[in-house]
């Protein structure tokens, strides 16, 4: 999917406002670590990005400027489509994270110069390259054009908990990348459509308060803090 710039700056902006936090790692005390059953290839070292202007903390989404070029090329793109379709998949009227163009959303990520993007850039880049060098040690091919089967081994060693020493900085990657599918899909309205979320909606009429499954919630949750739900709403 292509995307305007306009379309990418305006989502970038609208994720990284999104209050959402970075899962910790999933490593398991005293878990034996799980080796992948293939010959893991080195990871690469890429050149550190160049400096890049900012767009300041007020920028005119309206008619934005581009202060920065685009990192990822059309192969890479491809790649993390096909991957937010694996992680992200359609369902039902939801579409997957490729069709909406996540790769875009990626790309404006690892492309922005401010300390948070910089430091994913440096985990995103060397884990597309050795996605790609990987999947050709398995079955000759780019990831995008790997037998199924293969894709699935090759994916399935990516998501253990407790990784080789080896798998420890691709597993890494695909934790990273993971966690920026998910915060750039559910800051879109399919996203936000697909987990049910009806704020930043204008209600007709006056207010008519929460519904009674929401207040019913609340107590419970109030209920578990040992606070008084009469208190608290008070």
């Amino acid at each position: 999917m292509t995307l305007s710039r306009r379309t990418t700056l305006q989502w970038l902006a609208a994720a990284a406002a999104l209050p959402l936090f970075e899962p910790p790692a999933l490593a398991q005390a005293g878990a034996a670590a799980v080796a992948p059953p293939f010959a893991v290839v080195d990871w690469p070292a890429l050149p550190a990005a160049k400096p890049a202007p900012g767009y300041g903390r007020d920028p005119k989404l309206m008619e934005p400027s581009v202060p920065w070029p685009l990192t990822l090329d059309r192969a890479q793109r491809a790649t993390l489509d096909l991957l937010g379709d694996l992680i992200l998949p359609p369902d039902g009227d939801a579409p997957g994270a490729g069709k909406l163009g996540v790769a875009a959303f990626v790309d404006e990520w690892v492309s922005a110069p401010y300390p948070v993007q910089r430091a994913d850039r440096e985990r995103i880049l060397p884990g597309l390259a050795w996605l790609d060098a990987q999947s050709r040690a398995l079955g000759g091919r780019s990831f995008v054009a790997l037998a199924p089967a293969q894709r699935t081994t090759l994916m399935d060693a990516l998501t253990v908990a407790t990784p080789a020493p080896r798998m420890v900085a691709p597993v890494a990657f695909m934790d990273k990348l993971r966690y920026l599918f998910v915060t750039g899909y559910y800051s879109l309205p399919e996203g936000k459509a697909d987990m049910g979320y009806i704020g930043d909606q204008p209600t007709e009429g006056p207010y008519p308060g929460p519904t009674p499954e929401a207040l019913a919630h609340l107590d419970r949750v109030l209920g578990e803090l040992k606070l008084s739900p009469a208190v608290a709403r008070s």
